[in-house]
């Protein structure tokens, strides 16, 4: 760890140097991380990774009380383990002693006004392991298989060939996976087309009623269009009469006329 000026170091980790991951690998992988306040102040810290996207870190950043301890949680996420590739995956540590007048209720902030020479800073690096038996598993696996390529081919050597035990519980692992999606993904289409049966009767039920909507609006324009009928016990007036009664005058008026004409022809 190294340490400021200032200050003496105060904090403990546990493990000092190395985070080891014991496999299979095909599940998440947890290791803990214990943090030991050593001094009489309030100590800060926070926790940072090369591979952020591979780790979930609980807590990433926190307090410590004086003469107290905390555990951090580091958990790896499944990926596919190869013993050939090398890991470069590190943790870095850093802590700071609380200032006196610091509000700690947000260490955010708190951290974003602290100087980069107020840091004290510890690496470690990870380590993947895979259990005894496994390993045991994994050697003769790999001997099998050389076994079987030494005696068929002729011509390999004797090469090594190493079987991966978490890559085969992966394989495993991946046709239940697969069934239960496939079963998850059934009902789902059966849910979908039982909803798409009852959108349609719906819209048939919609359209029947838009349709007699219309139906009944067309009747009551008819209706409000046609003569008024005749209310019951209401005196009838024939209409013919009523257009009689102009005619009538005109013949009167006309036989005046002729009768006139002739009185005045005796006349003269």
């Amino acid at each position: 760890m190294n340490k400021t000026p200032q200050f003496e170091v105060p904090l403990t980790i546990q493990p000092e140097h190395e985070l080891r991951f014991i496999g299979p690998f095909n599940r998440p992988v947890v290791t803990i991380m214990t943090l030991t306040n050593n001094a009489a102040m309030t100590l800060v810290f926070k926790i940072k990774t090369t591979a952020p996207k591979r780790y979930c870190v609980r807590p990433n950043i926190g307090k410590i009380a004086p003469y107290r301890s905390t555990q951090v949680e580091i958990c790896l996420q499944p990926f596919m383990y190869d013993q050939q590739e090398k890991n470069k995956h590190k943790f870095m540590v850093q802590s700071v002693l609380a200032p006196q007048d610091a509000d700690l209720t947000d260490l955010n902030k708190l951290w974003k006004e602290l100087e980069p020479d107020q840091l004290m800073d510890a690496k470690l690096k990870c380590v993947f392991e895979m259990p005894a038996a496994e390993a045991n598993a994994d050697n003769n696996s790999g001997s099998t298989v050389n076994a079987a390529g030494g005696g068929g081919g002729g011509g390999s050597g004797g090469a090594t060939n190493p079987v991966n035990l978490s890559i085969v519980d992966s394989l495993k692992s991946e046709p239940k996976s697969i069934e239960e999606q496939s079963s998850n993904l059934s009902d789902a289409a059966e849910h979908v087309e039982s909803l798409a049966a009852e959108l349609k009767e719906i819209r048939d039920v919609n359209s029947e009623l838009r349709k007699e909507n219309l139906h009944l609006k067309d009747q009551i324009t008819r209706y409000r269009s046609s003569p008024a009928t005749k209310q019951i016990n209401e005196s009838y007036t024939p209409v013919l009469a009523e257009k009689q009664i102009p005619v009538f005058y005109i013949a009167i008026a006309i036989a005046a006329a002729i009768l006139g004409l002739l009185l005045g022809k005796f006349l003269l």
